[in-house]
């Protein structure tokens, strides 16, 4: 058994929003592990369960939008099981008090590979976030109709280095807000360092690990953002490629 909105989380985790559509669940001895990548490539990522209750599995999962249709009407504790065909898992099975829903697994072939990312950990940036912090990143978004956010190197009026997320379209006429971010390291990273990224993208990350009792924001100057969650049963991770232009 497990609680249907620990499941939904699980699932919106990779899913965001509506971003990844079709993954591979691995089961290993009870505990699940999903890759996952954007279509356009710009973020990869993986999410784990450590507490999954359904049997050692690799199972195909092609519409997540019509998996979520499915699990919303059911509620409190859910228990999953499988159906195979010709010794192919073929069904998921969610059963609750009230309802028992048969959702379509699809052939393995049609999930497209997850590619691989070789992470030095050479980060120039290293922070930690507060549940705080990251409400305040997602009001920032939200409040711009702006996808646009440049993660910065700034100085404060003391001339103390600061990091700070610069909201809002590059052109000097548009509104802006910036959000200086507390907690964090500087290696090798100078005044001035500037990397733009989709804030849409970082928001719905944050927006879907905001239960994580443990939140790592790490930069690459070379190019790339990582997210690393921590909750009670679960860890995911998320690599976020830079825009091109600034």
């Amino acid at each position: 058994m497990i609680n249907k909105s620990e499941l939904q989380s699980i699932i919106g985790k990779y899913y965001l929003g509506g971003i990844v559509e079709s993954v591979k669940w691995d089961i290993a001895d009870n505990a699940l592990s999903i890759d996952f990548q954007s279509p356009n490539k710009d973020m990869i990522g993986r999410v784990q369960h450590t507490n999954f209750p359904l049997e050692d599995s690799t199972l195909a999962v092609y519409d997540t939008s019509k998996l979520n249709k499915l699990l919303s009407i059911t509620s409190g504790d859910v228990h999953l099981s499988l159906e195979t065909q010709h010794k192919i898992f073929s069904k998921l099975i969610v059963a609750d008090l009230n309802y028992t829903l048969n959702f379509s697994l699809s052939e393995l072939l049609l999930i497209q590979d997850v590619g691989t990312v070789n992470d030095t950990d050479d980060y120039g940036i290293v922070g930690s976030l507060d549940s705080e912090a990251i409400s305040a990143i997602i009001k920032a978004h939200n409040a711009l109709e702006s996808d646009n956010v440049i993660i910065k190197i700034d100085r404060d009026l003391d001339g103390e280095d600061v990091l700070v997320m610069s909201f809002g379209d590059n052109s000097n006429h548009t509104n802006k807000i910036d959000y200086q971010i507390p907690n964090f390291t500087l290696t090798d990273t100078p005044y001035g360092t500037k990397l733009p990224f989709n804030s849409s993208v970082i928001k719905t990350i944050l927006n879907n690990n905001k239960d994580a009792t443990s939140a790592i924001m790490k930069v690459n100057t070379k190019g790339w953002i990582k997210f690393e969650f921590k909750g009670e049963n679960w860890e995911s991770h998320y690599y976020h490629v830079r825009k091109q232009d600034i």
